[in-house]
Formats: structure tokens, sequence, C-alpha cells
């Protein structure tokens, strides 16, 4: 079972180290960016959820620009599925998270129906990004995979869900089903709850700069950080393929990679781990001079 070592279904609570931004020290690479002070890197992410990357890219002198290409909001029928879950929540063994968003919302909702968890209910990370804030939230981590990827979430399950257990996924309005496919496969009793919507963001929408796309245009933006499947679609469908052609791509995992190949896109840079630190690693290593 791919399971963090100190968390091989003892259900401790999995305490994460958070990384002190305004402590870090730059690393080896730092120097040899700054030289190129004038280098941008576009984000991609929704703008709330892009500090970590943007704190980790200008530690290493790099300018930030933002374009989202998804949108984060409310499900569409108003959390009234989410709720109606959360009511219930007494019914679940596990409560399995695969996004920051779908802790928040989890966390958000609970409030206002003013329920919390009972002492036996467990709770599952996809990775340490999800992991810190479900602490940070009050909700231990009971498992978290060594491979931060949903195929590795839910084979560290499995064992439970042979035993029959209740997961209850909090879910994005898109997405993979490998997560509760295999769990069902696998004896589980799984039931999916939408938390948040996710759609892409328009040449209409209010998000759009204009500006983004003529500096992509005129190659003045070295880099584009894809950290999702879902953002490297959207990524394209936005832009378009000969846009991001012209520009180098950095992924967080070999499933985002595997999703820019479909455009007939590949990185120049990837991530080790789908961590932000590691993405922004993998770019620095990128430009060192060989």
């Amino acid at each position: 079972m791919n399971a963090h070592p100190a968390n091989m279904f003892g259900f401790e609570s999995l305490k994460i180290r958070t990384r002190a931004f305004k402590f870090r020290k730059p690393s080896a690479f730092h120097f040899l960016f700054m030289g190129k002070m004038t280098k941008k890197v576009l984000v991609t992410r929704p703008r709330a959820q892009a500090e970590e990357l943007e704190k980790l890219l200008r530690a290493e002198g790099l300018e930030v620009l933002f374009q989202p290409v998804i949108e984060i909001g409310a499900p569409s029928d108003g959390y009234a599925a989410l709720d109606a879950e959360l009511m219930r929540l007494e019914t679940f063994d596990w409560v399995v998270f695969s996004s920051t968003n779908g802790v928040e919302a989890f966390r958000d909702r609970l409030e206002v129906l003013q329920k919390s968890p009972g002492p036996t209910l467990k709770f599952a990370a996809i990775g340490p990004g999800t992991a810190r804030v479900m602490e940070e939230s009050g909700f231990p981590v009971h498992f978290m995979p060594e491979v931060y990827r949903a195929e590795f979430l839910a084979e560290g399950l499995t064992a439970e869900a042979s035993r029959g257990a209740h997961f209850l996924l909090i879910r994005a309005s898109r997405g993979r089903e490998v997560l509760s496919e295999t769990l069902r496969n696998a004896g589980g009793a799984v039931t999916q709850a939408v938390a948040y919507s996710s759609t892409d963001v328009t040449r209409e929408s209010d998000a759009w700069d204009p500006e983004i796309q003529r500096l992509l245009d005129s190659g003045e933006i070295g880099w584009v950080t894809v950290t999702s499947s879902a953002i490297a679609a959207s990524a394209v469908r936005l832009f378009g393929t000969e846009t991001l052609s012209r520009t180098r791509l950095a992924s967080i995992s070999p499933l985002t990679s595997s999703a820019l190949a479909k455009y007939s896109l590949s990185p120049a840079a990837e991530a080790r781990d789908a961590t932000m630190d590691s993405l922004v690693r993998a770019i620095a290593e990128a430009e060192a001079p060989m």
C-alpha cells in the first residue's frame, strides 16, 4: 500500500509540515535566475489558490503573472446535495478529499448546518496541500498516499473498501471517476457529493486579461505553469495550442503531462512529485545551464 510511513492505518493524525515562506532561503538556482529578472512566469491556477506557487516563484527571482483558466464557484444546486450528505455524516466511515476546494466547502457547510464530524469518522487527503488545509480546519488526516494521485489514494483505501466501508467523496463538478470506480470495485459503498463547480474561463469572462495573450504571442512569457489535467485542457481552450507551443510549459505531474500530450504539447519541466515546491524546482533545474 502506498501510504505515508507514519500513517499505515494506525489512524493517527498526520502532522503536516508547513513551509514558512518568509524564512525560505533562496535555492542554489536563485542566483542563476538573478540575471534573468525579467523572466515572466504565467500562473494559470485560480487566483485565490495561487499564493503558495507565487511565493515560491518570487523567491527564485521570477516575475509572476496571473491568468486563471478555470473559475471555482458554488455548485449549481446551491450545495443542496452536499448538505444532504452532511446531514447524515454519521453514516459514513470515511470522508475523502481530492482538493483544498473540497475541504473548504465541507468545512464551511458544516458550520452553516451546525454539524460536526463524529469521533469515529476518518479522513483521507490526496496530497500535502489538501492535508494541510484539513489540519488547519480541524480535520485529522488518517491517510495520505505517497504518490499524490487519485489512483494511489484509491489503492491505499481498498483494504477498507473490501471490508464494506462507506466513503463520502467530496469532489468538483467535473473530473475523473477513477477514485469512485476503484473503491466500488473493491467492495466499498461510495457516495459522491459535488462541493464546488469548476468552469472554464473564456475570453468573455471578467477574469480574462487580453494583455496576457499579447505577451504570450510576443514570446515575453517564458513559462506557463500547468497544475492539473483540467487546467491543461482549459489552457488549450483559452490560449490555443499554437500559442502555448511558443512558450515553455511546466507540468505538475506525469498525469498532467499526458493531458498536454493529447494536444501535441510537451512540458519543458515536470515536477518529481505533485507539489508546488517540486514544480518550481523543476523549472529551476530546466533553467540551469548544462
